[in-house]
């Protein structure tokens, strides 16, 4: 039998074409094939990497802690991508219907999930008080990348249901939002742990400027380039504008702006697609926009959980710790579920609605992003114990949420009024 193609004496280059190759028509075909399906892209990737792990064990081993800047901007960058989506979603991004449901869950799940998510990990898993800060800090937001299977509508179609909205615009926004308590968790982390030290410039800055300069900047980026555009390009020539390189500007340029001028990028972005994408006008243009960004988003999904799935068979008897797996499922059903369905209380969302928005707090690209952010900037000495627990969450979270969605989908037909 001759061999075609021999991994071990392949150059890497042409390796890592290969994999590319095989990962975006994986991604261009998979999401198809199962649409409307009991089942989620995420979990036909997460059982390829475990196969992928079995047939090619040699090649494919990696330990987190060595690539912890390689995962870091592959997860920023499909963040932002996905970012991008999620504000061209939203019809009507500065009406309080577009945020009347999200508010609650930005304004007391957010920090309920961190506070008892922190606790959690600091009692019974035994974490330092930095490493429990940071683990409820980067567990508690809804992920915009796997939360598009219960996203709102596409920019030219109406919001017509209002969970679903909600759960878009609490996605989109609430990323980043948690990274002041993540900063918070790297102050301990780095600094002494007398909070009147360092308290007073975490509020001043990491809260206050850095959350301010994001939302000017990127209103201001996201305005500048809808005037550009569409204004003064004449309506003749905007056709030929590339999509791709249109969404690659609406995205990089309002992240790399406003993280040169240290603010949060993540808002920056979804702020400037907002507003970007705030017009009845154009919208074959923002529907082009959106098309492509999930085109991109795809990939990359594809990429981490081929990836998720490698390390996870990898490192199978440690993820199937019982005391890490029963910490992983109290968050996904019990922690967030609470805190969602009490933040929504004063709501009149009817008991299903509540339910699904308090339930679909999908945890997924963002956690391992913030993980490996604070990773990068500073030392936790129970930075193992992270990678795992964060990990197993988001196994959980995407297979417990991504079968579940599909049935959630059909009987949210329902209620879709707005």
């Amino acid at each position: 039998m001759i061999l075609l193609f021999d991994i071990a004496s392949a150059d890497s280059y042409l390796f890592y074409l290969l994999a590319l190759g095989i990962i975006t028509l994986l991604a261009a075909t998979i999401p198809n094939v199962i649409k409307n399906k009991a089942i989620n892209a995420p979990i036909i990737y997460l059982l390829i990497g475990m196969s992928a792990f079995f047939l090619f064990e040699k090649y494919l081993t990696f330990r987190v802690t060595d690539n912890v800047d390689v995962i870091k901007h592959i997860s920023e960058f499909v963040i932002i991508i996905s970012l991008t989506n999620a504000g061209l979603k939203i019809e009507k991004p500065f009406s309080w219907q577009t945020w009347k449901y999200s508010f609650w869950l930005l304004l007391v799940t957010l920090p309920l999930t961190i506070i008892a998510a922190g606790y959690l990990g600091w009692a019974y898993l035994g974490l330092a008080p930095a490493s429990a800060i940071l683990f409820g800090a980067l567990i508690a937001p809804t992920d915009p990348v796997l939360a598009s299977d219960l996203q709102t509508s596409g920019p030219s179609e109406q919001d017509i249901s209002k969970t679903k909205l909600a759960l878009t615009s609490e996605a989109g926004i609430n990323d980043g939002l948690a990274f002041p308590f993540t900063f918070f968790a790297i102050y301990m982390a780095s600094r002494a742990q007398d909070y009147s030290e360092w308290i007073g410039e975490w509020l001043l800055i990491e809260v206050l400027y850095k959350i301010s300069t994001a939302i000017v900047l990127g209103a201001l980026c996201g305005y500048l380039l809808y005037k550009l555009i569409f204004r003064f390009i004449s309506r003749e020539t905007h056709s030929q504008i590339s999509r791709g390189i249109l969404s690659l500007s609406l995205t990089v340029l309002p992240y790399a702006i406003t993280e040169l001028a240290h603010g949060y990028g993540f808002i920056a972005v979804f702020v400037a697609a907002c507003v970007f994408g705030n017009s009845k006008k154009n919208l074959s243009h923002m529907d082009n926009l959106h098309d492509f960004t999930e085109e991109i988003e795809r990939v990359f999904v594809a990429l981490i959980f081929i990836a998720i799935g490698i390390y996870a068979s990898q490192n199978f008897d440690s993820l199937t710790d019982l005391k890490l797996i029963t910490c992983a499922l109290i968050i996904i059903l019990i922690i967030r579920p609470v805190t969602g369905y009490i933040a929504l209380l004063p709501t009149k969302l009817l008991p299903f609605e509540r339910f699904v928005l308090s339930f679909y707090g999908i945890r997924g690209v963002g956690s391992i992003f913030y993980l490996t952010y604070a990773l990068s900037v500073t030392e936790f000495t129970e930075a193992g114990i992270l990678i795992k627990i964060t990990l197993i969450t988001i196994i959980f979270s995407i297979l417990i949420h991504g079968i579940s969605a599909a049935g959630i989908h059909k009987k949210l037909e329902r209620y879709n009024t707005p």
